[in-house]
């Protein structure tokens, strides 16, 4: 699984219990968290590098839903 994702799902926290409800609160974790680092940004080229990682996360916890579901569950 890929290290960013790991790293946020350490930091990630819940108090659902519904696995799709949880699984979204994920996808808005991720969001905020990447949003924070670009807005704390002063210069575009970083910006755009945490625009690429964030899409490239997101892509990577959509593709993969089931196993980042079970891997909330646990």
């Amino acid at each position: 699984m890929n290290s960013q994702v790991l790293d946020l799902l350490k930091s990630f926290e819940s108090d659902s219990k519904n696995p799709k409800k949880r699984y979204n609160d994920f996808l808005a974790h991720v969001y905020i968290v990447f949003e924070k680092q670009i807005t704390s940004c002063k210069s575009d080229k970083i910006m755009n590098k945490y625009k690429k990682m964030r899409n490239s996360v997101l892509s990577y916890v959509a593709f993969n839903e089931k196993s980042i579901i079970s891997k909330l569950s646990k």
